[in-house]
């Protein structure tokens, strides 16, 4: 059992990693996308663009693109099934068959980017002298997740001294 504890806990990593870790968390100042090995925090001022085509990107005012691990855009058959209600959350103008089915509710993609959308152009311009953003922009800040990076370290160098012993 000694010698198949690190397998079990460099398999147990990489599964969180994967699946358990990536999110997106839309707060009042900043969006935050927790992939699977690092953590990119946007605030709000630092968007430039946010799209939904495969999975919920979010390109910053310095063109760099950040994607969601955690937001994977849904499939063409969701299109045809938004619904009214969704038209107006989405505050669509169009027909609905124009809407990108990446955009639906339903989708992970579609859903925080109605989020993040909601938040960014919520935002006042308290600029009277008329420069953007664009010019000053928030700094992203992009984090290791050594905690991750840590465990599978550890558990990877357990698994080749309990092969060799």
């Amino acid at each position: 059992m000694l010698h198949e504890a690190p397998t079990i806990a460099a398999i147990s990593t990489v599964v969180y990693a994967v699946l358990g870790r990536p999110r997106v968390v839309v707060r009042a100042d900043d969006v935050l996308l927790r992939n699977v090995v690092r953590d990119v925090s946007i605030p709000y001022r630092a968007i430039s663009d946010i799209d939904t085509r495969y999975v919920l990107t979010v390109t910053t005012v310095d063109g760099r693109r950040h994607q969601a691990w955690a937001a994977p855009a849904g499939g063409r058959i969701r299109a045809s099934r938004i619904t009214p209600d969704e038209e107006k959350a989405l505050a669509w103008a169009g027909p609905l068959d124009e809407i990108p089915s990446s955009a639906a509710l339903r989708s992970d993609a579609g859903a925080a980017a109605l989020a993040i959308r909601r938040k960014w152009q919520a935002l006042p311009d308290d600029d009277p002298a008329g420069s953007s953003a664009q010019h000053n922009p928030a700094r992203v800040e992009i984090r290791w997740a050594t905690g991750v990076l840590l465990a599978l370290t550890v558990s990877v160098v357990a698994c080749v001294v309990a092969a060799f012993s």
